[in-house]
């Protein structure tokens, strides 16, 4: 005859076992299966025309300054923002030192026109 502890075995063992088994999906009589996956050609975009980037360079007008009295080179080249030596190559200057007043002169494209500065005021008080 079994002993008792081989039927408390067989007890715990045997339900264990079967619930086991319906949590897998081994018990029941429907049977749960996973969605068929079948092969697809390739999928492929349709050749659409790209969007044509367009830019627009406006040219840059020419601006031109007058020398006055006590002007450099440098100093005209520093306000407008340039070198002097593209001043001077741009204008095809030959002696940078024979520049005179009321002589016009190309500021090379990039330079910036120089901004106007408020002129500068004293005020004096004068004690009675």
């Amino acid at each position: 005859m079994p002993s008792m502890s081989r039927i408390l075995r067989a007890v715990v063992f045997v339900p264990s076992i079967a619930v086991l088994l319906v949590a897998c999906g081994g018990g029941g009589d429907s049977v749960d299966t996973l969605p068929v996956i079948t092969a697809q050609a390739p999928v492929t975009a349709a050749a659409t025309p790209s969007a044509a980037v367009t830019t627009t360079t406006l040219a840059q007008q020419a601006e031109f300054y007058t020398i006055q009295q006590g002007d450099t080179l440098f100093g005209i080249a520093e306000a407008f923002g340039v070198t002097m030596d593209e001043l001077i190559s741009f204008n095809a200057i030959a002696d940078p030192d024979a520049i005179q007043a009321g002589q016009r002169i190309q500021i090379p494209p990039g330079g910036t026109p120089p901004t106007p500065t408020a002129p500068t005021t004293t005020s004096t008080t004068g004690a009675p």
